[in-house]
């Protein structure tokens, strides 16, 4: 069975040596000592957009899906869609900022900067528990390193990050409950059920320019991930001279909004359409 990586962990793996993923690990010292030049950062650079671009469709894809869940009534599923959509778009915006993640017994970020070698982000301590996996290791690693700058980390959602929120969300639903909540909801706001009022609150969502929805408990739970997705884009937009979404995969996004009749809001129109091809 074969299926696609991310680039940069292609490219470094190739660039030290290994041309047989069995055997990775043993090239864990090589690994350690990769070190980014100027001729590696240009290859890495082409690598790591490209990559960005294939996560910021997962992204917005999973946000249009699971708007489209909550058209439906179905909000349960809808909770881990829009995590992931997180998920995907913190490590789009790390990608922005030259700052790939990487495997190797382990999980690692590349700042594409000369002299950088590859840094630890996993086994370390958040909110008393040793962080691993890929999604935890993302959150923390997104939060350390803009805990200053950026908006969603400058209020809390009971008393948890807006990220962490949103991660225990998603672990209450998709872990600790016993079965789905349908049809009773219990994380977003009533007017995402209601098809003729849902296109009205995500633009309110998409244009909440002080993101005071985003640490309200009623709205955080797509808000959230609206506002995210709106910097990522700016970010992305700067970072790639190219359309991110092809037109067959933009086409599948609109299948999933055209029924709420989302496609007619210019903001959401913008998070998938760049208007450079």
């Amino acid at each position: 069975m074969s299926f696609d990586r991310y680039r940069v962990q292609s490219a470094v793996e190739l660039d030290i040596g290994c041309t047989d993923l069995t055997k990775w690990k043993s090239y864990l010292s090589q690994f350690k000592d990769y070190e980014v030049t100027d001729s590696r950062r240009e290859k890495l650079l082409v690598e790591l957009k490209n990559d960005a671009s294939d996560l910021y469709f997962k992204a917005i894809f999973s946000l249009a899906d699971a708007i489209n869940s909550l058209s439906h009534g179905r909000h349960s599923w809808a909770v881990i869609k829009v995590y992931y959509a997180v998920f995907f778009l913190l490590r789009c915006s790390l990608a922005t900022r030259n700052t790939a993640f990487l495997k190797n017994n382990g999980i690692y970020t590349l700042n594409l900067e000369q002299g950088e070698k590859p840094e630890r982000r996993d086994n370390v301590k958040h909110l008393g528990e040793r962080v691993s996996g890929d999604h935890k290791t993302t959150i923390v690693t997104f939060i350390s390193v803009f805990s200053e700058t950026d908006i969603l980390l400058t209020n809390t959602v009971n008393g948890k990050s807006v990220y962490d929120w949103l991660m225990e969300i998603r672990n209450q639903v998709n872990y600790r409950e016993r079965t789905f909540a349908e049809p009773n909801n219990k994380y977003f706001f009533s007017s995402l059920f209601d098809r003729a009022r849902i296109k009205d609150q995500v633009d309110i969502y998409l244009n909440d320019e002080m993101s005071v929805y985003c640490f309200n408990e009623d709205h955080c739970a797509l808000a959230a991930p609206l506002k995210i997705a709106t910097i990522v884009r700016r970010q992305l937009f700067e970072f790639i001279d190219f359309e991110p979404i092809e037109p067959v995969k933009k086409t599948e996004i609109t299948k999933l909004i055209s029924e709420i009749k989302l496609t007619q809001s210019v903001s959401f129109k913008a998070l998938y359409d760049f208007g450079r091809g």
